[in-house]
């Protein structure tokens, strides 16, 4: 009943958008446990809260799916290809104008890491000279570093995080500025035991949200953030549609 009576208000602020023709390439990047693919099907917190808020206001996706791309290529594509959308995306406030927004959809702590056996200590952002730091091209773990005064051509630049974290595991490189969560996640898939790392400067706590691109109809975006509210509204038993999706992923974990 609550989804009808839902609907019903939808259809009576934004007529004809539930049945809306409009087909969105929503990409992501692997970003366990957020997003990521698994048996060869995408999945992850964001993943299946980004499908139900999709579903909720009748837009479709292209190929009736999420599209699986590094970071930097979705990065590009969802800021010069209108309808499109990216998630999980850190809204910054070099991002701000670049995208519409809807979310939060997520939370991740931003913080650089280190072997334990290493000691390494960084007390200011000079410290960081020393060291070789591995990094997400244009990622916002890097941008939050390059505005806080580290020399981006001191950064290992790469595409996927895996890499950097086992240039980490084998000495190639001192750091790796990345969200904790994952990093330990991604740790553990990769045979590294995440108990082994510790993280040695703590750069943000960051929502995650959908960037959509910046053309998008503020009718849809609008109707996408109060789709995105609603689950997060408490249902019959006090457990809300959003928590029940994050509490599903922290227990397989």
């Amino acid at each position: 009943m609550k989804k009808i009576i839902y609907q019903l208000l939808l259809l009576f602020l934004f007529p004809g958008l539930l049945f809306s023709q409009t087909s969105f390439r929503v990409m992501t990047e692997e970003l366990p446990p957020f997003n990521f693919t698994k048996d060869g099907e995408i999945t992850g917190i964001s993943t299946e809260i980004v499908q139900a808020v999709f579903h909720q206001v009748g837009c479709s996706m292209e190929q009736d799916k999420i599209q699986m791309y590094p970071w930097t290529r979705a990065y590009h594509e969802v800021q010069h290809t209108p309808d499109t959308a990216l998630f999980s995306m850190a809204r910054t406030v070099e991002r701000e104008n670049l995208f519409k927004w809807v979310g939060p959809i997520s939370d991740v702590t931003i913080g650089v890491i280190a072997k334990k056996k290493r000691g390494i200590q960084i007390s200011k952002i000079e410290d960081f000279k020393q060291y070789r730091v591995g990094s997400v091209r244009d990622g916002a773990p890097e941008q939050l570093l390059v505005k806080a005064g580290v020399d981006i051509e001191q950064l290992n630049r790469l595409a996927f995080p895996e890499m950097n974290i086992k240039k980490l595991q084998t000495d190639r490189i001192d750091l790796f500025a990345f969200n904790v969560q994952t990093s330990q996640y991604l740790m553990l898939t990769l045979g590294i035991d995440p108990e082994d790392y510790e993280t040695v400067f703590s750069l943000k706590k960051m929502d995650l949200y959908i960037g959509l691109h910046k053309d998008t109809n503020e009718t849809l975006v609008t109707a996408l953030q109060i789709a995105l509210d609603e689950m997060k509204q408490p249902g019959v038993d006090g457990v809300s549609e959003f928590d029940r999706i994050v509490r599903k992923y922290l227990a397989e974990k």
